[in-house]
C-alpha cells in the first residue's frame, strides 16, 4: 500500500466505524490499522507470504484460466483448497469472451472490488498488457501478491459514504470494473450506482456471484424485491421502482449509459444450486 493510500484508507476505516457508532472499534482501528500497514511492509521486505509478481515470467499467450489456476483464484475451472483440487466457478471462459478485446490495450485501468488474497489481480496483471490495477477491500493487507502497478485501498461497500469517497479519491476512469466484493444484493446495486460513473465509455463492468443470495439469505438481508439480476433486466422498462439505495441521478446514469448486458452461468454448485452467475455490462 502506498503511503497516500494508507492515509486515505486509515481515515476511511475509522470513519466507517464512527458512521456505525461503533466507537470502541474506531478507537481500536486507530492503532490496529497502522500496525497492519507496518507489518505488511515487513512481510514484503522479508518475502513472508508475499510475492512480487513483477518478477514472475509468464507466457504472453497464457489463457486466463491457466493464470487463474496458477494464482489459485476461484474464478478458475479448478483451484486448490487444503491440498485438494476442487471445481471453481469457471468464469474463465466468460472473461476470455468479454475482456479479450482489451488484452493488448495500452494504459489499461482496472478496478477490482473485493481482492481477498490478490489471486485474480495477479492473473489480470499477467493477462493484460501492463495494466494499472486498483484493489479495493475491507482488509487491504491480506493480499499475497504485490506489484508496482497494483494499488490496494480500503473501501467498505456497506457504506455509501465509503464508496462515494473512493470514487472521488481515484482520479482516473477505468476500462474494467469487477465487483467480487460482499455479494450482498444491496451492496452490488449501490456500488454499481456510484462506480458506473467511473467507467469509460466502451468499458465493461462485471458483477460476480449475483445469485448467491438464493442459498445465503443474509446476502439479501435488506429484502430487496428486485435483486441485482432483475434490477438490470427491468432497467429499461417504464414505471420501474427505483431501489432506495440509489438516487434518481445514479439510476439514470446507469439506465442511460448501458450499451449491452450479458448474463452467464459458471459451474459451482452448492446445495444443488448453481451459485456461479455473473453479469457483464458494457457502457
Amino acid at each position: 500500500m502506498k503511503i497516500q493510500d494508507f492515509f486515505f484508507s486509515y481515515t476511511q476505516t475509522i470513519s466507517f466505524e464512527i458512521e456505525k457508532k461503533s466507537y470502541f472499534k474506531a478507537l481500536r482501528k486507530c492503532v490496529y490499522f497502522p500496525y497492519k500497514f507496518i507489518l505488511d511492509k515487513f512481510r514484503i521486505l522479508l518475502s513472508i507470504k508475499k510475492t512480487n509478481i513483477d518478477n514472475i515470467i509468464i507466457n504472453e499467450n497464457e489463457s486466463i484460466d491457466k493464470l487463474f489456476i496458477k494464482f489459485n483464484s476461484d474464478k478458475a475451472s479448478q483451484l486448490q483448497i487444503n491440498d485438494k483440487t476442487i471445481k471453481g466457478h469457471n468464469y474463465s471462459v466468460f472473461y476470455e469472451k468479454y475482456l479479450n478485446k482489451y488484452k493488448n490495450q495500452q494504459s489499461l485501468n482496472i478496478l477490482e472490488i473485493g481482492t481477498l488474497r490478490g489471486a485474480a489481480a495477479a492473473s489480470f496483471y499477467h493477462y493484460f498488457e501492463k495494466p494499472k490495477i486498483y484493489c479495493m477491500d475491507v482488509s487491504p493487507f491480506q493480499t499475497y501478491f504485490y506489484s508496482k502497478d497494483i494499488r490496494t485501498i480500503y473501501c467498505n461497500t456497506r457504506s455509501k459514504n465509503s464508496i462515494n469517497n473512493i470514487a472521488k479519491y481515484l482520479d482516473c476512469e477505468f476500462d474494467i470494473i469487477i465487483d467480487d466484493g460482499s455479494h450482498n444484493v444491496k451492496d452490488q446495486i449501490l456500488t454499481l450506482g456510484i462506480l458506473f460513473e467511473k467507467l469509460r465509455r466502451g468499458g465493461t463492468y462485471v458483477i460476480e456471484d449475483i445469485s448467491q443470495y438464493k442459498v445465503f439469505p443474509n446476502l439479501n438481508s435488506d429484502g430487496l424485491k428486485d435483486v441485482t439480476k432483475t434490477f438490470l433486466e427491468k432497467i429499461n422498462l417504464e414505471n420501474v421502482t427505483i431501489p432506495e439505495c440509489l438516487t434518481m441521478a445514479e439510476y439514470n446514469s446507469i439506465k442511460n449509459n448501458i450499451k449491452n448486458i450479458s448474463f452467464e452461468k459458471g459451474e459451482f454448485i452448492y446445495q444443488n444450486t448453481n451459485i456461479s452467475e455473473i453479469v457483464f455490462i458494457e457502457k
